[in-house]
């Protein structure tokens, strides 16, 4: 039995590796909306719903996280998961300044990342990290994950091009989509592309599905992320629900996660996310969700 699922999961990679066969969507031309919105319009709109650019707020936003991941994705992607490790988290996030830091906890100790622009620290159990693959993978998923609990604002500071796309319908709400291509990409990718479902009703992101770059094993690769359970944080919408899937070149769920604690503008500085530990204003655990 163990070398029957050692074949099965070597075709598996196999498969991952060899790409695109089921590639992301292909660029259209502009869809033209009933509602006349273009592509930016629909952007900003969404920007405009979550509280506005997160580049203009001084202060943080801070949350804490639990979640767990799929087992096969753990064995096909185990450096970008990194599952011993990634399970429980607080996150510490300065939109102004971009310091985004995250400190996991999960079986086999304590990660902690703290990603500035152009630059990544990893550091587990005390001991910093210099391995190129750890630190383009905490980078490229640092990234993802501000897109995913931070929202549009991220897609708006990178856009290069964006384009509207056909609305789609999902469970009976109508969804406006916009493909964003996106310079720099996640991680130490050049670029990348996401296409953002915004609902028509809220503007606020429901679903992207998005293009990975910035990691040798995940190029040719795209993942759909679903966000829900918003709640409002000091003027700022945010999701607190969360669910990721592979769409190709496999079709298999990935990680689901969930906000436990939320709070905003506790004064931490940059210094007090460095070197492998929170302290000061940015140590205290994150007040918990009702």
């Amino acid at each position: 039995m163990h070398t029957v699922n050692r074949i099965l999961l070597l075709l598996v990679a196999a498969a991952w590796l060899a790409g695109c066969a089921t590639g992301f969507p292909r660029a259209t031309a502009p869809y033209a909306a009933a509602d006349g919105l273009d592509g930016a319009a629909v952007l900003a709109r969404g920007v405009a719903a979550h509280g506005g650019d997160l580049r203009t707020r001084a202060g943080d936003l801070n949350y804490a996280s639990d979640g767990r991941w799929e087992t096969l994705i753990q064995r096909i992607q185990p450096v970008v998961t990194d599952a011993g490790y990634r399970v429980t988290a607080e996150t510490r996030y300065s939109p102004s300044t971009g310091v985004h830091a995250i400190r996991y906890q999960g079986p086999k100790g304590v990660k902690q990342v703290v990603r500035t622009p152009g630059a990544i620290e990893v550091v587990y159990d005390g001991v910093r990290a210099t391995d190129t693959e750890i630190l383009q993978a905490a980078a490229m998923t640092t990234d993802a994950f501000e897109l995913f609990h931070f929202g549009p604002s991220f897609l708006a500071a990178r856009a290069t091009a964006v384009t509207r796309m056909a609305d789609a319908d999902d469970a009976g709400i109508r969804y406006q989509r916009v493909r964003v291509e996106i310079a720099p990409g996640f991680g130490e990718a050049a670029n990348d592309t996401v296409i953002a479902w915004f609902d028509a009703r809220t503007q606020l992101l429901h679903r992207v599905h998005l293009t990975l770059n910035g990691f040798p094993t995940t190029q040719g690769a795209h993942v759909d992320t679903t966000m829900t359970g918003y709640r409002a944080l000091d003027g700022v919408m945010l999701p607190t629900r969360f669910h990721e899937r592979v769409r190709g070149p496999l079709r298999i769920d990935a990680h689901t996660w969930w906000v436990t604690g939320l709070d905003a503008d506790r004064g931490w500085q940059a210094g007090d996310v460095a070197g492998g530990a929170f302290i000061g204003a940015a140590a205290r655990g994150t007040e918990a969700l009702p």
